[in-house]
C-alpha cells in the first residue's frame, strides 16, 4: 500500500484487524477514519492529527521502536495504529490496529 513518500506494509495481524473493521457494516465511521489515518501515515507519519508517539514498553515485544498513531480520539475504545519504521528505507510496517490499550 503506497500513496505517499512511505510505503505501508502490513503484518498478518494488522491485515486481519483492518479486514475485520472494513467488513463490519456497523463500523462505517471507523472505516472512514482508518482510511484517513493510513493515508496520513503514508504521507507524513508526524502528521499532527495522528499524534504519533513512541511506546517504550512495546519495543521489548517487537524489537524495534514502536509508535502509536491515533485513528480516533475522544471516543470510547478509540482505535490506534501501532507501527514501526522499516524494514527498508521509506517503509512503515503497520503492526496492529487496536482499540486503545
Amino acid at each position: 500500500m503506497s500513496s505517499g513518500p512511505f510505503e505501508l506494509r502490513m503484518t498478518a495481524e494488522a491485515e486481519q484487524q483492518i479486514q475485520a473493521i472494513m467488513n463490519d457494516p456497523a463500523k462505517k465511521g471507523l472505516q472512514k477514519q482508518l482510511k484517513k489515518a493510513l493515508k496520513h501515515l503514508s504521507q507524513n507519519p508526524r502528521h499532527p492529527g495522528l499524534e504519533s508517539h513512541i511506546i517504550d514498553s512495546f519495543e521489548k515485544v517487537y524489537q524495534v521502536k514502536v509508535f502509536s498513531a491515533y485513528v480516533q480520539n475522544r471516543t470510547p475504545k478509540a482505535h490506534r495504529i501501532l507501527w514501526a519504521y522499516g524494514p527498508k528505507t521509506r517503509q512503515i510496517t503497520v503492526l496492529a490496529v487496536i482499540p486503545h490499550y
